[in-house]
């Protein structure tokens, strides 16, 4: 007989984890269907690999109870230092500088590595008896059926709920067989992400230079280390990917330069191309699409993770709100709040990303004034750093319970 659930999740990584974790909690009984096993502890290696956690995020996993485990490993971002750069010739004199003393909700936000993010939701979504998992499993078709959605594996089993909710990443399948299409974007470049250890404190501080090929982000963990996300055009991303590790530390420590004194490199390199992929709608009938799915955005503010967050956060309040009032909430009318809510945040946020992306990698005389005037501008109007730094906390408007630290 086929198994029935309220909610099917596809995709197993951080935000279709999270989901299943959230809507579990609410008393729903969750599947979730990932191509892949799940990495076990004892194959966790460090790789560099880091995500830089809001304020709101980080209040809707304290909910979660998932902050008082991943909190042992996170580090707080004190202050953050945006400039511009070319190899070897040092920062531009104009920057902003934001400090976490001008916010009254403590640090800028957190930098936590992949492996421990990914490894505690195991445990909690491993922990929770309303979970079934079917890791290994490949979804190959889905069809609505008589008020649910049935799953289809490559095993010619199946599964069915009222709700399939699409996190399955930026080429969502999920997504494509419900018929909802996509808007596209290359950007020729490649986003190389590693990291190293350094001879000084990072104190907490997080620097993004802006050179002409793409961003130089360096972000701060634990025990004196950072990550670095080091965006390249592509022609000179394929040759770092070859060269040696003596070769590539020396073409790094160029962009890198002296601040931090001497550096070492920590783990591998691993390589990502960039680009654009918008859905033109979150939702179809019973489908929702969340994270990635839905809008996978340029690094440059890394701000993915949180947007796929905040994602998270407003569809299970939306699911728990409609469940509660006796409503069928795989239905498209019920999801269309959930995709009206979510639309401003992420045309802003996907808008914003690739604005400033265009505008910072390129070497025009012209632009470069107008950033510097810029840059010098917000430095000085405190009512602007403040809202940039709240937005960046993702304390804006229309903020979902869980992202308050309150339940639904």
């Amino acid at each position: 007989m086929k198994k029935k659930y309220d909610i099917i999740i596809g995709g197993g990584g951080v935000i279709g984890l999270t989901i299943a974790i959230a809507l579990a909690e609410q008393g729903l009984s969750v599947a979730i269907v990932d191509d892949k096993p799940p990495t076990t502890e004892d194959k966790v290696k460090f790789d560099g690999r880091a995500y830089a956690l809001s304020s709101a995020t980080v209040k809707m996993l304290s909910v979660l109870g998932i902050w008082k485990e991943l909190v042992k490993t996170a580090q707080p971002i004190l202050d953050m230092k945006v400039s511009e750069g070319k190899a070897g010739k040092g920062a531009s004199p104009f920057f902003m500088h934001f400090d976490h003393k001008d916010m009254d909700s403590g640090p800028i936000g957190y930098m936590v590595e992949d492996r421990f993010l990914k490894q505690i939701l195991l445990n909690k979504l491993f922990s929770n008896k309303s979970i079934s998992k079917f890791y290994g499993a490949k979804i190959v078709d889905q069809e609505i059926n008589q008020g649910i959605i049935e799953v289809h594996f490559e095993n010619k089993t199946s599964i069915s709920a009222k709700l399939l909710v699409g996190s399955d990443g930026r080429t969502s399948m999920i997504g494509e067989r419900s018929g909802i299409k996509r808007n596209t974007f290359d950007y020729q470049q490649t986003s190389i992400v590693c990291a190293v250890s350094h001879e000084k404190d990072h104190l907490g501080e997080a620097h993004q230079f802006f050179m002409p090929a793409g961003p130089l982000a360096i972000l701060p963990l634990q025990n004196n280390i950072s990550s670095i996300v080091w965006t390249e055009q592509n022609q000179k991303a394929d040759q770092l990917k070859k060269i040696s590790d003596k070769k590539f530390y020396d073409e790094l420590k160029i962009r890198f330069g002296g601040f931090r004194g001497k550096i070492s490199l920590e783990g591998q390199r691993y390589f990502f191309p960039l680009s654009l992929s918008i859905s033109k709608t979150l939702i179809s009938n019973r489908v929702a699409l969340v994270g990635d799915a839905a809008h996978a955005v340029h690094p440059v503010a890394g701000q993915g993770l949180n947007l796929g967050m905040r994602d998270v956060a407003s569809l299970v309040e939306i699911i728990t709100l409609a469940r509660r009032r006796g409503e069928d909430y795989g239905l498209e009318n019920i999801l269309s709040s959930y995709a009206t809510w979510r639309e401003f945040d992420r045309v802003t946020l996907y808008s914003f990303t690739h604005l400033i992306n265009q505008v910072f990698s390129n070497d025009s005389p012209f632009l470069k004034t107008f950033r510097g005037i810029g840059m010098v501008a917000i430095n000085n109007i405190p009512m602007v750093q403040r809202f940039l730094m709240r937005e960046a906390s993702g304390f804006g408007q229309g903020l979902p319970l869980l992202m308050s630290g309150r339940r639904i």
